[in-house]
């Protein structure tokens, strides 16, 4: 008897919250951080100043896994801010008088992005990275069926790129 008192008790209690009329909206919580700059598949990471004037190479690391480092094209930019320029890596730097490279590893849930130099090297005020998600990309850089692939656009050139994916400066 006890135990179909308690569980016509606990049926009563469960139809008496589920008819319950839904209150008033409380106030919103506090606004979170912000995230990384992007939209869903691609994500724009800004460095400070890279002096490749006064070193041999540089290295740019950004966290995250090795999956998603696999799964991405990557591109490199330096700021030269007495002409107001872009530079787009691997190729010459100011004058062209220095030729970069670039070189990629993966270590400590860290892509390390090396820009090593031939020549004398510059002083750039910053450095900025693209990455692209690339779905689906199969064996040999082919595109897989039905996969999106990446626009038709200079990424040569950082503001068509900021301008083609609405990135902040």
């Amino acid at each position: 008897m006890k135990n179909s008192t308690a569980l016509i008790a606990g049926m009563i209690l469960a139809i008496a919250i589920c008819s319950c009329k839904k209150g008033d909206t409380g106030p919103e919580g506090p606004k979170g951080a912000d995230g990384i700059n992007g939209n869903a598949n691609v994500v724009q990471y800004t460095f400070g100043a890279q002096n490749l004037a006064t070193t041999n190479f540089v290295t740019l690391q950004i966290t995250t896994t090795k999956d998603t480092m696999d799964k991405c094209a990557w591109f490199v930019y330096l700021y030269y801010q007495t002409n107001d320029r872009w530079y787009f890596l691997p190729g010459p730097g100011v004058g062209g008088a220095t030729q970069y490279r670039l070189n990629m590893g993966y270590s400590s849930n860290k892509v390390n992005i090396y820009i090593d130099k031939s020549g004398a090297g510059e002083n750039y005020a910053q450095a900025k990275v693209v990455r692209i998600l690339t779905n689906n990309t199969l064996p040999g850089g082919r595109v897989a069926a039905g996969a999106k692939p990446l626009p038709d656009i200079d990424f040569t050139d950082y503001e068509a790129v900021r301008n083609y994916y609405q990135l902040p400066r």
